[in-house]
């Protein structure tokens, strides 16, 4: 996890944006497979993005990182680096809080995935 950037208050935008895409690019390995969570990215269903997480597995990937952007969303680099984008919902929600709604459709996913009874359909 890369940490908020700090005294952004003389950061425009566009900055703000590049001091984060250098950032997030220093921790991504030229193998790794990078989704963004954007949103203009694909909308699915829990149970469809159990399935992309496993085709993922399925393909032997070594490191799939999924990618929150700050408040200004990404920069142009991020965006070219990327394999991919999703998106959680149309409406905007702070990055924090994404957070906390992807780790629970990661968990909710891979439930779905082991058969477990979280999930109800």
């Amino acid at each position: 996890m890369i940490p908020d950037l700090k005294n952004t208050k003389s950061l425009d935008e566009k900055s703000q944006k590049e001091k984060e895409g250098e950032l997030i690019l220093k921790k991504i390995q030229p193998s790794d497979q990078v989704i963004l969570l954007d949103e203009d990215g694909k909308q699915h269903s829990s149970v469809g993005f159990s399935e992309l997480l496993q085709k993922k597995m399925n393909a032997g990937l070594k490191q799939l990182i999924f990618v929150i952007g700050g408040p200004y969303g990404f920069s142009e680099a991020v965006y070219e680096r990327s394999d991919g984008k999703i998106s959680l919902s149309k409406m905007t929600f702070s990055h924090q809080m994404v957070r906390v709604f992807f780790i629970e459709q990661l968990y909710r996913a891979f439930t779905i995935l082991r058969n477990e009874p979280y999930h109800h359909h």
